[in-house]
């Protein structure tokens, strides 16, 4: 390839990754021809290969393209002719291309689903249910729910297979009130090498696009998985938003049949409830003692310094991804839950994506529950 073309490419490929992240797209498009057109495929083809694969690939990925841009450096410079300045510029372009390429990739791969409706613009929300009194009679229920589920969860010991079967089951009508049309992706959880720096960052799992599989924690305590799992898998059926994920992760565990899911999904909403609510309200000896194992596996490896660079980082990339709350968005579903009505299934009452209620609703309650206060132990990905 002639230098005059490959520049050509070179600069055509970081024009094309800028043009996706302006371009406006039709949100019937995005719902309709993407999420559960174009992405729903690739995730129906990809996940099941992924889950076949007895190592973690994004792993294999990254190391791959990291060495692979070391050696095209090391080597590019020798080969390149031109003054330092000349080489430089030629061979910085090439990368740029290289990172172009790879946003291109996430975009068409996954990362257009940040452009999907949010669910509090898919379910009868009524920002006027989150009041202190509504708020104060679901941590009372959250508590109740721990407690009387505590012993039956504790006798139980589903295998993992046992645990992904029950939760799909229960995962799968929430995935279809809130728009997707097709089953469930089942993506089994890998680790990762990078399970040290999830430990110290506090990052309790990842939903892996660029590989198609999906991350946890390698140190979460059995009952903390479940909810974890479902969040995850709520990234995969290709709803971005971390609220919107968790608030899939909850309705998913605390309507399920099975008791040890069904306490993940008390265990964390339990966490997300008000400092407040939690001095009131009473837990059971066995779930205080569930806490407080939770705590220490957490703070065992936990790196305070470490972990606000991680979510300083990340809450610049959820905003640049049009999630305007950042890492606050974690918190939010706690206010949808409380400010939507659920069916006998405990499934959300739907309403028609037509966009009278804005993403800013859910907000409605954020200073009366207090963002500050109501951070979980650990974030999900």
């Amino acid at each position: 390839m002639k230098p005059a073309r490959s520049h050509a490419l070179d600069v055509g490929l970081i024009a094309l990754a800028g043009l996706l992240q302006w371009l406006p797209l039709p949100a019937y498009w995005i719902e309709n021809g993407y999420a559960n057109g174009i992405y729903a495929a690739l995730a129906r083809t990809f996940v099941p290969l992924a889950n076949a694969t007895p190592f973690t690939i994004g792993d294999v990925l990254l190391v791959t393209i990291v060495l692979g841009v070391m050696a095209y450096w090391i080597l590019g410079w020798r080969r390149t002719s031109g003054s330092r300045r000349t080489r430089a510029l030629k061979l910085t372009l090439r990368t740029a291309a290289i990172a172009a390429f790879i946003v291109v990739w996430f975009d068409a791969a996954w990362a257009l689903n940040y452009r999907r409706a949010p669910i509090v613009q898919r379910v009868a929300f009524d920002p006027v249910r989150v009041c202190a009194h509504n708020v104060t009679a679901f941590g009372a229920q959250i508590v109740t729910g721990l407690n009387a589920t505590a012993p039956a969860a504790h006798a139980e010991h589903p295998s993992e297979a046992e645990m992904e079967s029950a939760l799909a089951q229960a995962e799968e009508p929430v995935l279809r009130r809130l728009g997707d049309s097709g089953s469930i992706a089942v993506s089994r959880p890998k680790r990762t090498m990078f399970d040290p720096w999830f430990a110290k960052a506090g990052i309790g799992g990842q939903w892996d696009p660029f590989a198609y599989e999906t991350l946890l924690n390698a140190e979460f305590l059995p009952f903390e998985r479940p909810f974890a799992l479902a969040h995850e898998w709520g990234h995969v059926a290709g709803f971005g938003d971390e609220s919107d994920a968790n608030l899939i992760a909850a309705l998913t565990t605390l309507r399920s049949k099975d008791a040890f899911i069904r306490y993940s999904g008390l265990f964390w909403a339990y966490g997300f409830l008000p400092d407040a609510d939690r001095r009131r309200l009473h837990v059971s000896p066995l779930v205080r003692a569930d806490l407080i194992a939770a705590r220490q596996r957490f703070l065992r490896t936990y790196d305070r310094r470490l972990s606000a660079m991680q979510w300083y980082v990340y809450d610049k990339y959820l905003r640049a991804n049009r999630v305007p709350a950042g890492v606050v968005s974690y918190s939010l579903f706690l206010q949808v839950l409380v400010g939507t009505p659920l069916d006998s299934a405990g499934l959300p009452v739907a309403r028609p994506v037509d966009g009278r209620t804005s993403a800013a609703a859910a907000v409605f309650g954020l200073t009366f529950l207090g963002v500050k206060r109501i951070q979980p132990l650990i974030h999900l990905r």
